[in-house]
């Protein structure tokens, strides 16, 4: 267990056939797919092995993470250092230790909740607190309004439009560069 607030807990993945039907499972769900990667898409559980084994097991520079609530498991997350690309893309300083964060709520039944808002909090004290990040980066796709409004309730800021910088349905989108910086203290208490 990474974090947990009682009702919500982050777990690293593990390197298991539970873990990987689970995203399986979710990376094909076409509502959620309609979010990220595109509703054309499709997965194959030998795919997500070939993505995720390799984090799940250490041997990855991305830290994969499950996302249960009520002790059920339902979202994923990934934490990563920003590697030199992103770095010189974003346009930071590669003096400071900086973090990325992609997470979705893969059972959509749990979506308009506040628990993707609540787990970002969660995760932002815990990479504040126990990872030493000065900043940590979000790009989501720029049309995708829901997951913008709750990057921002956590303190994320715009930064600038990637162009062209996603693949959705095979064809490259735009994603919102945001930031949020150490120097405003997470709160958790919203």
């Amino acid at each position: 267990m990474l974090i947990t607030n009682g009702q919500i807990l982050v777990r690293k993945m593990q390197y298991s056939n539970k873990d990987f039907f689970l995203l399986f499972k979710w990376l094909n769900n076409k509502k959620l797919l309609s979010f990220i990667e595109g509703p054309s898409s499709k997965f194959t559980k030998e795919q997500i092995i070939k993505k995720y084994g390799p984090r799940a097991k250490g041997e990855h520079y991305v830290t994969p993470c499950i996302i249960e609530f009520n002790s059920l498991a339902i979202g994923y997350l990934q934490f990563y250092p920003l590697q030199e690309a992103e770095i010189l893309e974003y346009g930071v300083k590669a003096d400071k230790k900086q973090f990325g964060l992609d997470l979705f709520i893969g059972e959509t039944n749990y979506w308009h909740q506040g628990i993707g808002t609540t787990v970002l909090k969660l995760m932002i004290q815990y990479l504040f607190t126990k990872q030493g990040a000065v900043d940590i980066y979000v790009d989501p796709q720029t049309w995708n309004t829901r997951a913008i409004k709750s990057y921002q309730k956590c303190g994320f800021k715009k930064l600038k439009v990637l162009r062209e910088h996603e693949l959705f349905d095979g064809n490259l989108k735009d994603n919102q560069l945001m930031r949020r910086s150490l120097d405003k203290p997470p709160d958790l208490s919203e």
